[in-house]
């Protein structure tokens, strides 16, 4: 990649171009312009020379010359014996006569010399040469180039002063996108281009589409980089509690203040403390593979089947629970089948966390429209508008009114992004217990 700046290389290419494209049309010019002053001198000669043949113009005779005619033509007759008579208008003979290097076998106009177009006449009498200059082609084409020369040097100096200029207005945008990210790289991370107003003139250029590109970008990396904030604060705060548990219980063990007799109890706490934290690695593992690997199997799913099994998994952890199940209609989805797994076995395990033992379950799938709508609703202590808004946050826990055992608020947030990464939303729905459910495409 070339290390020139771009303002220069713009400037050069446009010089350049300009450049190569007035060298082209002086080139076309001047051949042209030749082409067209010798096909007249052609014509011209074609003219004379059918004259001769018809005998409308006398030719000399040996002898004395008579006085040279008002013409730029050129005659030279040399008859059978080998005599040669020249005669010419407004241009100097030549020091030998033509007639030594033209071709009589040619029939057509030649050139001689490189400075004359002549043509050959034979008669009966001898061979007549009538021959044009070319200084005077040879003349307007120089005047011609000369002057295309000094038009295209002209054009050149005003197009690359003004071709600087606009590549120095136009790229000013980007020198100040350029400054913005380098003060972003240094920490300024309220730092924004300007992008102008959506709709207007300026917003449909390409640096106005990169303006909006940009600020819109640095508004997404900032709002990432705080929502990361508050994930590790809360990952951290949340694994702090199982770690300040088993670093506890292992000092009492090392300092010899547990008794044998309470040492299972002691070590049980700790399984417990270790399975805990074991739970909120395996949540933050499950979420980070989501993110940076969505599922990449697509296949038919059928939902009813899916549900069936997640019900008989569920009752046969907590078999007092009532659990029903409605399903309209056969419905199948495409998508990964384990992750629908999981989304329906974290549904379910909310409705064991949150509600008291015994409360009634429902599960409800059904079409709507080209979609298909999978709820699980409970009869539990309800929860209230605000809080159904910030479900789907990660680390984010219910009221104490819905705490009915430890959880670290991931359960929901894999739910969100499973269905995300296939194409579908979630939501709830508050009132008389919660009804957690997400759309998928049929």
């Amino acid at each position: 990649m070339s290390a020139r700046p771009l303002r220069l290389s713009l400037v050069a290419g446009v010089t350049g171009l300009t450049a190569a494209a007035l060298a082209i049309t002086w080139l076309t010019a001047a051949l042209a312009l030749r082409a067209y002053l010798l096909e007249r001198i052609d014509d011209q000669l074609a003219g004379a020379a059918a004259l001769v043949r018809q005998g409308a113009v006398p030719l000399p005779e040996p002898g004395p010359r008579s006085a040279p005619p008002v013409t730029d033509y050129l005659i030279e007759f040399r008859s059978a014996d080998g005599l040669t008579v020249r005669l010419a208008g407004g241009t100097p003979l030549p020091a030998e006569p033509l007639l030594d290097s033209a071709d009589p076998a040619v029939p057509g106009p030649q050139t001689v010399r490189g400075a004359y177009r002549v043509r050959v006449v034979r008669g009966v009498n001898g061979t007549v040469l009538i021959g044009l200059p070319l200084a005077p082609v040879r003349d307007a084409v120089t005047r011609l180039a000369m002057t295309a020369a000094f038009t295209a040097v002209t054009v050149l100096t005003l197009l690359t002063v003004l071709a600087r200029w606009l590549v120095i207005r136009r790229l000013r945008p980007l020198e100040e996108i350029a400054a913005t990210a380098g003060a972003i790289a240094d920490g300024d991370l309220d730092r924004r281009v300007g992008a102008p107003e959506p709709g207007s003139p300026e917003a449909r250029t390409e640096v106005g589409r990169l303006s909006v590109a940009v600020d819109g970008m640095l508004t997404r990396i900032q709002t990432s980089m705080a929502v990361m904030r508050t994930f590790v604060a809360d990952a951290s705060h949340e694994l702090r509690t199982p770690l300040t548990s088993i670093s506890g219980y292992l000092q009492l063990i090392r300092g010899g203040a547990v008794d044998l007799a309470a040492r299972p109890d002691v070590l049980h706490r700790l399984e417990e403390a270790s399975g805990r934290m074991g739970v909120l690695v395996d949540g933050l593992l499950y979420l980070a593979r989501l993110e940076s690997e969505p599922p990449a199997r697509r296949e038919p799913v059928d939902l009813a089947v899916l549900v069936h099994d997640a019900v008989t998994h569920a009752r046969a952890v907590e078999p007092d629970r009532p659990l029903t199940v409605l399903i309209t209609a056969p419905v199948t989805v495409v998508g990964d089948e384990g992750t629908l797994r999981r989304v329906l076995a974290n549904l379910l395990g909310n409705v064991r966390a949150h509600t008291p033992p015994g409360t009634p379950a429902q599960i409800t799938v059904c079409a709507n429209g080209d979609r298909v709508r999978v709820t699980v609703a409970d009869q539990g202590p309800g929860m209230t508008a605000e809080a159904a808004e910030r479900a789907f946050e990660r680390f984010w826990r219910a009221d104490a009114a819905r705490t009915y055992a430890g959880g670290f608020g991931l359960g929901l947030a894999i739910v969100a992004e499973v269905v995300r990464l296939h194409g579908g939303v979630t939501g709830i729905d508050t009132g008389d217990g919660v009804a957690v459910w997400f759309e998928l495409p049929l």
